[in-house]
């Protein structure tokens, strides 16, 4: 088979590319050796949520220090499955390295615009596809009341970036958040955020990529890569071969196993996490909420109410752990008192593997020793709201557009 543009990886990040691609008049197909329901992509239980408040990268000063007095507890929103290994080492080295201020104040105002970008180009595609798209905010909720400074300090700073919060008291919380009662010291509201149902998102471009005759290969294991000097020549596949003239990286946590195969280097560990999903719960809130203290998701969709978290570093295990479970639960409850363990002690847990950079922000761009080559993965837990802007950079790469954007941030090569 022959194509434009192969694209590896047909999660969130990967269809979106596809998307953008063909609007520009590529040929474009698909690879993802999950199902077509695509339930164990990273993506299909995730949050949901889009966030352009969310402008500190997961590499920042005190995550470190924080992580290691979490490894200590089982039941704690961090830990790491740790292997004396090379490529573990390593990435924990670079992290600890990009864990520092001024990593943090540069990526801040450049999060915050390709974010921004991202949320726009969703209220555009809402128009013609229904994805459950929100434009309710976001609310980071505090127990402790230095956590809650800290949520404030980082407020301060996205609002000298332009972005609008408003700090709120537990008496003022109430009031915007209508659904449920909340125990909380405050919280952060951030009115231009948004969420969706990544689930819907991913149903919904599916059946927009048919129409627009891209082929999307499911079940389909990407086996290995022919490579000719500095260009990719063609894949091959569980169904067979592939040439194209160029190839997209978008294969998530597993993206540098195959960066390997080309002999590239892509830093990147697994970021595991849980989510369970309430249908038709009796209660649920009106907003999506950051349950700061124990680094919980909470969003309420059209039916349902979606609750999850944990990070913990791994190389692509996606064993589930009971006590990270309970104590998602249990910190629910400790947020929302009107929640009831009967809610989801019955109900299936998803686990999502996301990838997770070297510095926590993305891989965008093209390989110098593999020009057609282009990486869009490591977004940590910003898959899908980067996942509009991430397919209209990797668009305008390929087509060798400019940029309005400083994309040497993004490049998959700046580790080496």
């Amino acid at each position: 088979m022959r194509t434009d543009v192969a694209i590896i990886g047909g999660g969130v990040i990967g269809l979106s590319c596809a998307y953008f691609l063909s609007k520009e008049g590529y040929d474009v197909s698909v690879f993802d050796n999950n199902s077509s329901d695509l339930y164990h992509s990273c993506s299909w239980g995730s949050s949901g949520m889009i966030v352009p408040s969310h402008i500190v990268p997961l590499a920042a000063p005190g995550v470190i220090k924080q992580g290691l007095k979490w490894l200590l507890d089982p039941k704690s929103p961090f830990s790491i499955e740790f292997k004396p290994n090379w490529n573990m080492i390593s990435w924990l080295l670079k992290f600890r390295s990009a864990a520092n201020k001024k990593h943090v104040v540069k990526a801040a105002n450049f999060l915050r615009q390709i974010s921004l970008e991202s949320r726009d180009i969703y209220k555009k595609l809402s128009d013609n596809m229904d994805f459950g798209f929100e434009n309710n905010g976001i609310l980071m909720i505090c127990k402790k009341t230095e956590l809650l400074a800290e949520e404030i300090e980082i407020a301060k700073m996205a609002n000298e970036l332009g972005m609008k919060s408003q700090t709120l008291n537990q008496s003022e919380l109430a009031k915007v958040e209508t659904g449920m009662k909340i125990s909380s010291s405050g919280g952060v509201f951030y009115p231009l955020d948004a969420h969706l149902d990544p689930g819907k998102y991913l149903y919904a471009l599916n059946k927009t990529l048919k129409e627009m005759q891209v082929k999307v290969f499911y079940e389909t294991k990407v086996d290995t890569f022919a490579r000719q000097n500095e260009l990719l020549t063609s894949i091959s596949t569980s169904k067979g071969t592939c040439s194209a003239k160029y190839f997209v990286l978008a294969a998530g946590s597993f993206s540098s196993n195959f960066a390997k195969q080309v002999g590239l280097k892509l830093p990147m560990m697994s970021g595991k996490g849980y989510s369970v999903t309430m249908k038709n719960p009796p209660k649920k809130p009106h907003i999506p909420s950051i349950l700061v203290d124990s680094r919980i998701a909470s969003t309420p969709f059209n039916d349902s109410w979606r609750v999850g978290g944990t990070m913990t570093v791994t190389e692509n295990s996606a064993k589930i752990n009971e006590k990270k479970l309970t104590a998602i639960r249990e910190n629910v409850q400790n947020f929302y008192p009107e929640y009831h363990f009967e809610w989801t002690e019955a109900l299936k847990p998803w686990v999502g593997l996301r990838p997770l950079s070297a510095d926590g922000l993305p891989y965008i761009g093209s390989f110098a020793k593999c020009k057609n080559l282009v990486a869009a993965t490591g977004h940590a837990m910003l898959g899908v709201s980067l996942a509009p802007i991430t397919g209209k950079l990797v668009t305008d790469i390929i087509a060798k557009k400019p940029f309005d954007y400083e994309m040497q941030m993004l490049s998959p090569d700046r580790f080496n």
